[in-house]
């Protein structure tokens, strides 16, 4: 009644690409309120330096964003500026390596 469907499946593969442009110089940023955005992420951040890339995560099921994110910067001096943050409520850290 229907067709024979086949299906090969690569024995390597694909290498991951990340979701956003990403550097060694990331942050992580968390305490974020539910409205804000990659974008706003982004533009809140530009003021210290070069913001490569920026984004915030959100839980899968509820699509709600999970209140942080991370910032990468072009350089380490520009993060190391964002380091700094005062009298924001904002939690920024140095971002760690996903553990295995």
């Amino acid at each position: 009644m229907g067709r024979l469907l086949r299906v090969n499946f690569s024995n390597i593969p694909k290498p991951k690409e990340p979701l956003y442009p990403e550097t060694e110089y990331k942050l992580f940023v968390g305490n974020l309120s539910w409205p804000v955005t990659s974008e706003s992420l982004t533009q809140a951040f530009q003021e210290y330096g070069n913001v490569v890339g920026a984004r915030v995560l959100y839980d899968g099921e509820t699509g709600k964003s999970r209140g942080y994110g991370f910032v990468c910067y072009s350089t380490k001096a520009q993060m190391e500026t964002a380091l700094e943050l005062e009298g924001r409520a904002l939690r920024v850290s140095l971002a760690q390596g996903r553990k295995s």
